[in-house]
């Protein structure tokens, strides 16, 4: 029996879900191979409540600075995992902001 496209099952689970379930969200960029692993909590506080098939487009690697490699892999963690793992933790956003100017006729 074919496997089934793992972006298939992702669309029906979303950041709540993978919230609630405890699990964590691994992020890979396929051209530098680094990854990064993230609580759904976190990504929640920075966008909607999405589909975890559309959350990879959102991600641009900070090593090589592409968006086009990025992969996204739901983890379920287990007893031993725990204090082995690094995960990326949101410790504030900080906000931007940038005028827009526009010239107009006296």
């Amino acid at each position: 029996m074919p496997e089934m496209n793992y972006s298939k099952k992702l669309r029906g689970w979303s950041l709540h879900d993978a919230d609630k379930a405890g699990q964590l969200l691994e992020v890979t960029c396929q051209f530098c191979r680094t990854t990064y692993r993230y609580f759904p909590r976190d990504l929640l506080k920075l966008t909607t409540n999405i589909s975890l098939d559309r959350l990879p487009s959102r991600f641009r690697c900070q090593r090589c600075d592409r968006a086009d490699y990025v992969s996204l892999k739901v983890v379920q963690l287990w007893g031993s995992e725990y204090g082995k793992l690094t995960v990326r933790r949101l410790v504030k956003i900080n906000t931007v902001k940038k005028p827009i100017w526009e010239d107009g006729v006296l």
